[in-house]
């Protein structure tokens, strides 16, 4: 691991220094736009009588914002985890000073 670079479990380094990692949505791939929910069960005779139970799927749409609310507040417009990502959002002035 010497010279590697690497961040161990506890997060140090080679050389002993506490380094942060980027946070697990930094430049995450974009949400897909629906999605597959179960809708109930729907239930059949099987092959030997007896009874099967089968999931009924449908497609949603995604209506979760794909926009970054942490980065709105004060706090995660200052947090060095988030710098570089493309997900990041500029806070206006007025949502600060609220």
């Amino acid at each position: 691991m010497r010279g590697s670079g690497l961040v161990r479990a506890d997060g140090l380094n080679s050389k002993g220094i506490m380094e942060q990692k980027k946070y697990g949505c930094h430049n995450r791939a974009p949400f897909k736009p629906s999605l597959q929910v179960q809708d109930g069960w729907q239930t059949s005779a099987g092959q030997n009588g007896e009874v099967v139970r089968l999931a009924v799927m449908k497609t949603i749409p995604f209506k979760m914002t794909t926009d970054c609310n942490y980065t709105l507040t004060e706090l995660g417009q200052s947090d060095q985890r988030c710098a570089g990502c493309s997900w990041k959002s500029q806070a206006p002035a007025q949502a600060l000073a609220a």
